[in-house]
């Protein structure tokens, strides 16, 4: 055998030995020291079954492989492991494998805590014992990886109740992973499929991963996983839990680096979520999404580039709710994120540098369908729950880019009533909006919780709005088409009262944010009714409507706000309403704070106001037609300003029911007015200047059918069929006023005297009460300048058809009279001071008696004047025999009653002449009565008559206007009540005051001891005569008295006159012839004849005398002779009567003489002692007593 048989057969059998180790020896040793060092490495049990070794195909399988938990359990196993080297790894000098395989590997991972796993430490075993890294790179290449039925297990007990994950079916597959230069710029495919948690998971792509680029690009398709099972790796504890929800993946992730820009990181593919539902932890749902499908295009996360074809989500619920401390839910959602700021300086440090990057977002298509939202809320008054139901949305074309627009169309149902319609196109980049939105059929009546708490009932009323809207951030918001209509608004107020309107509307509406204008086209009010009332307190029933609010204790305490960075001033609020219109409209205002509670109705109100704008008012024109009550139309027509405000335009009242504001008139007004209807046409041009009004006024008005009674007694008082004022016209301030004409016609008044004997009249305006203050001061007032004197002028006013009746209640038998046909006209009346009315006014009283006034007055201007003659003529006076009964004990047969009266006022002054003619005036019989007076009062009227059954009276009077105390017919009562008071007790002094130029004829005055008439007493007795001539119904009484002393004194000395004269008479007939006995005895006598005839008269009386010493009578001086005359002439009582009797013989005597018979005069006995009544007479006189019987 050769050499080189030999080296190859020893070749051989070395290579044989060395085949016969490496397949039976050579598995052993590497198992056992494999396991060994498995141990020492790991600290764990490790078991592997065997080892096989082909050293032909350079191939190594393991069989069996286990490692156990440290506590015991499987850890790791693997059925089977195959690795074949390649021969290329020797010219590649690199380690090269042509395949690595494992089948069936389980793997079983458990979480103790967090960072903390069942190979912790492992981990922690291999760090403590590893080896330095050696220099230099080593290059592999292993091809062909796979991993056939793999299964892992993973118990994470760090979470709460512990969670189990589990991989199924993994199947691996990698053509290569090679660090070899040639092979890293190479794709490899890998490719994973796996059931995760029972979800169908495959991976699948190419990669150069261990390139510089990095590139990788991998499809992920994962189907159904479910989500519950991994909320617990929540960084923190959910407030939410997440009952469900499926997410499947299908998409194709590229991922490339490079060094001279920023990675890419490039998505797209289909994500899609199934039965999602989110619940409170409480168990409340908050959200339930059927399907999220979102279908990208293009993600490109490092570029911000993120493109959508679709993003679809259907069937989705949404639970919204707050709780009663006004807390949502989705407040406990919210998480605090510790490092949230810290995040936010680092990218606003970023962005600062690099300059922000806006993200670039294009969606195709985005569509919401069947989706729901549920609303509740605890903190609404008994709570609130709606929802809105079948929400759809669309949008196409949503892109960030500039001046991209996309379209959207949402409709939706809310409490599956109210329907909103919403269509439209919008831009993100800038922020621009159009959209056309409707919303129709929304109840009102739904918000009422939440206007619980501000409001005491609910506002009833579907709502329909819609509007063209749009909005960019150089206009802000615009609206236009506008239009708003709440149907069957209805609400309660009040005690009764409401609104209810068919149709409440709002037409062609526009806003502009940026002028911060608003434009309406139309407001409208049509058919329904709105009450008012006014309460007892004054405040109106609407206002109860709003609820008040208590004050709470946190009132006052509120957390003072930081200031404010100044604003600019926003534009003032603009608006113009070109027409707002009611129509149909019933309004009704009760005011409850009268006692009658009047109430008072408008029906088919038409109200239009057209071109009101603010907030600089102009004119806007007004329309106003209705009906008040059931038949009184009123129309107002005119512009109307409201600030300032001003009113222009003419108001109509027709057939206005006076009776239904009564309540509004004078509390201190005593009638009631039964029936009347106010009738106007007025124009107007008014303004508030300060709260004063200032303008015109001009017009025509009437009240008809006018009727009034006593509001005590409910007794006819006024009325007439109509008060006319026609064209009038006037300023209010300065005041002027101007009348063409007032027209009263077919006026009744009644005059009654109640039984009380107080009038009809007297209380119609109630006095205020005094009211009492107490510790009043004085203060000086400054005088204010004048007021503008009131320029008023009437043309005319006419009284036609009038009747007044008078009755008086208060006598025994009542008495009544009526003044009929009462007319005239008043022409001219003005304030002027130089202008003066002519008056001309007629009646009859009882058809019979005319009544004519005429003259001139001026009662406008500040002091009153009147020049009136006033005529009343042909009165009957038996009628006023209850007057006469009553008070004169007297009833009246006959007598009739002529006035021809003149009143002149000027300067405050009156000058009346009272001229009274009362004609054949006679009394009837006697009529008892308690109130009759006891004066004589046939007498008084027998003084007043003359001759011709006549009396003339004429009565003066004259005064000051502005006497407090001043009234013309107080005044000529008082002068005619005094008159015949004075002829009843004073008839004497009436006859002097008549006939004897004021001397008292009552008393005729004597001498001391005379009975003959003096000169002056003649004259005085002449006057009663010519007095009793002229009143031929009046006799007199005479009586004559003496005084005690005085007259007995001086009788003495008419008796020695009287014997004196009769010495003379004796003398005078012895001398002369009887026929001049008289001339002679009326002639003077001379003294020495009265010397003599008292010395003869002296010898002649009996009583003892002064004697010479011869014994005869011895001559006495002539006063010596009449004393001793005097002192020696007896008088008695007898002689004192006597002489009474002579002094009354006398007085009748004369009377007779003057021609009054003497069956009239009547002598009568009295103590003829007796004092005189009135102070300052004399004793010695006659009286006389005028009686008629």
């Amino acid at each position: 055998m050769s050499k080189r048989r030999r080296v190859i057969l020893v070749c051989a059998a070395l290579c044989a030995l060395l085949l016969l180790f490496s397949a039976t020896i050579l598995p052993k040793i590497v198992r056992n020291r494999a396991v060994e060092a498995i141990q020492k490495a790991t600290g764990r049990t490790t078991r592997l079954e065997s080892v096989s070794i082909n050293p032909l195909t350079l191939t190594v399988s393991l069989r069996g492989f286990a490692m156990d938990e440290r506590g015991g359990g499987s850890f790791v196993s693997i059925g089977a492991l195959r690795a074949s080297l390649s021969p290329a790894s020797i010219y590649r000098r690199a380690l090269v494998l042509s395949r690595a395989q494992i089948d069936k590997p389980v793997i079983t991972i458990t979480r103790n805590r967090p960072n903390s796993y069942n190979f912790s430490d492992i981990l922690q075993r291999l760090q403590a014992h590893k080896k330095p890294e050696t220099k230099g790179e080593t290059r592999f290449s292993i091809n062909n990886i796979t991993v056939n039925g793999g299964s892992i297990d993973f118990n994470d007990r760090a979470v709460e109740g512990g969670k189990k994950h589990t991989v199924r079916n993994l199947e691996i597959g990698i053509p290569f992973i090679s660090n070899i230069p040639y092979l890293v710029e190479k794709y490899t495919a890998p490719r994973i499929s796996a059931l995760v948690n029972g979800a169908p998971f495959s991976f699948a792509g190419k990669m150069k991963p261990l390139s510089k680029s990095m590139e990788t690009s991998v499809r992920v398709d994962l189907k159904r996983l479910d989500l519950p099972q991994f909320v617990a790796y929540s960084p923190q504890k959910p407030a939410a839990t997440l009952a469900s929800g499926w997410l499947s993946i299908d998409t194709d992730v590229k991922y490339r680096v490079f060094s001279d820009k920023k990675p890419e990181l490039v998505v797209s593919g289909v994500a899609r979520l199934d039965d999602t539902a989110i619940q409170m932890t409480n168990g409340q749902p908050l959200m339930k999404l059927p399907l999220l499908e979102i279908k990208a295009s293009q993600l490109e996360f490092f570029a911000r580039l993120f493109r959508f074809s679709s993003i679809r989500v259907d069937g989705l619920e949404l639970f919204v709710s707050r709780d009663k401390g006004r807390k949502w839910m989705f407040e406990r959602l919210l998480t605090a994120e510790k490092r949230g700021d810290e995040r936010k300086a680092a990218a606003t440090k970023t962005a600062a540098k690099t300059g922000p990057v806006h993200p670039s977002l294009q969606i195709s298509s985005l569509s919401l369908a069947n989706s729901t939202v549920h609303y509740s809320d605890a903190t609404a008054t008994g709570g609130f729950k709606g929802a809105l139901s079948r929400i759809n949305l669309t949008m196409r074309n949503i892109d960030t880019a500039l001046d991209k627009s996309a379209e959207y169309e949402l409709t939706l149902l809310v409490d599956q009533d109210a329907s909103l319609n919403s269509k439209g196109s919008f831009s993100l980049t800038p922020l621009s909006l159009k959209s056309s939105t409707a919303l129709k059929g929304l109840k009102l009546q739904r918000g009422w919780p939440y206007l619980a708490q501000q409001l005491t009932a609910p506002v009833k009323g579907t709502l329909d709005l819609s509007a063209d809207l749009a909005f960019s951030k150089e206009q802000g918001l615009t609206a236009d088409n506008g239009s708003l209509a709440l149907r069957q608004l209805s609400t309660r107020y009040g005690n009764g009262d409401g609104l209810n309107l068919v149709l409440f509307s709002v037409n062609g509406a526009s806003y502009r944010q940026k002028e911060n204008s608003l434009e309406m086209e139309e407001v409208r009010l049509s058919k329904g009714s709105i009450s008012v009332s006014r309460e007892s307190d004054g405040a109106l029933s609407p206002l109860s409507l709003i609820r008040k609010r208590g004050t709470t204790a946190a009132a006052g305490q509120r957390t003072q706000a930081a200031p404010r960075k100044p604003q600019p001033a926003p534009r003032p609020f603009s608006y113009r309403l070109r027409r707002f219109q009611t129509d149909r409209l019933n309004l009704a205002f009760t005011d409850k704070s009268r006692e009658e509670k009047p109430r008072f109705t408008l029906r088919n109100t038409a109200f239009s106001l057209a071109d009101l704008s603010g907030p600089k008012f102009t004119p806007a024109q007004l329309r106003c037609s209705t009906t008040y009550g059931t038949n009184s139309p009123i129309r107002v027509r005119g512009s109307i300003t409201p600030l300032p405000f001003r009113f222009r335009g003419t108001v109509r009242v027709g057939r206005l029911p006076i009776t239904d504001f009564e309540d509004y008139f004078p509390d201190s007004l005593n009638l009631s007015v039964l029936e009347g209807y106010l009738d106007s046409t007025l124009g107007l041009d008014i303004t508030l200047k300060n709260g004063k009004p200032y303008g015109t006024f001009r017009g025509n008005a009437g009240v008809r059918s006018f009727h009034s009674v006593d509001a005590e007694a409910e007794e006819d008082l006024l009325k007439w069929e109509s008060l006319q004022l026609d064209q009038f016209q006037g300023r209010l301030e300065p005041f002027s006023l101007s009348i063409r004409q007032i027209a009263l016609n077919g006026v009744y008044s009644r005059v009654i005297v109640r039984k009380d004997g107080t009038l009809n009249l007297q209380n119609l305006v109630r006095k205020p009460a005094p009211v009492e203050t107490a510790g009043q001061t004085t203060v000086a007032v400054s005088k204010q300048a004048p007021k503008a004197k009131h320029q008023i002028s009437i043309g005319a006013v006419t009284i036609q058809d009038g009747t007044i009746a008078f009755s008086d209640h208060h006598l025994r038998q009542q008495f009544t009279s009526t003044f009929h046909n009462l007319g005239g006209r008043v022409s001219g009346m003005s304030s002027d001071d130089s202008k003066f009315a002519d008056v001309d006014l007629r009646g009859n009283l009882e058809n019979r008696s005319p009544l004519q006034i005429t003259g001139t007055i001026n009662p406008l201007r500040d002091d009153l004047f009147v020049d009136l003659t006033i005529s009343f003529k042909d009165i009957e006076l038996s009628p006023v025999t209850p007057y006469s009964g009553t008070y004169l004990g007297y009833s009246v047969e006959r007598g009739k009653l002529f006035l021809d009266l003149k009143y002149h006022i000027e300067q405050k002054q009156l000058r009346s002449e009272n001229r009274i003619f009362i004609d054949q005036f006679t009394f009837g019989n006697r009529v008892e009565s308690q109130k009759a007076t006891k004066l004589p009062v046939r007498l008084g009227l027998a003084l007043l008559q003359d001759r011709k059954g006549e009396i003339h009276l004429d009565v003066p009077v004259t005064g000051r206007t502005d006497d407090p105390q001043f009234s013309i017919w107080r005044l000529v009562f008082q002068v005619l009540k005094n008159l015949l008071v004075k002829a009843a007790t004073s008839p004497f002094a009436l006859l002097s005051s008549m006939f004897g130029d004021g001397a008292d004829l009552s008393t005729i005055q004597f001498s001391q001891g005379a009975s003959a008439l003096s000169q002056n007493e003649e004259q005085k007795l002449g006057a009663l005569a010519k007095a009793l001539a002229d009143r031929p119904a009046l006799k007199m009484e005479l009586k004559g008295y003496v005084d005690r002393e005085k007259d007995a004194e001086g009788y003495r000395k008419e008796l020695l006159a009287r014997k004196i004269a009769n010495e003379r008479a004796l003398s005078l007939a012895k001398q002369r012839k009887s026929e001049d006995m008289t001339s002679a005895l009326n002639a003077a006598m001379q003294p020495e004849e009265y010397s003599r005839y008292l010395k003869a008269v002296y010898r002649k009386e009996k009583f003892p005398k002064p004697r010479t010493m011869f014994g005869l009578v011895k001559d006495l001086p002539d006063e010596e002779m009449k004393k001793l005359i005097i002192a020696n002439t007896a008088v008695g009582n007898q002689d004192l009567q006597s002489l009474a009797q002579e002094r009354s013989a006398a007085v009748m005597a004369y009377l007779v003489k003057q021609g009054v018979a003497q069956e009239r005069l009547f002598l009568k006995k009295d103590n003829i002692h007796k004092s005189p009544e009135k102070s300052g007479q004399s004793r010695s006189r006659v009286e006389l007593n005028a009686i008629t019987q």
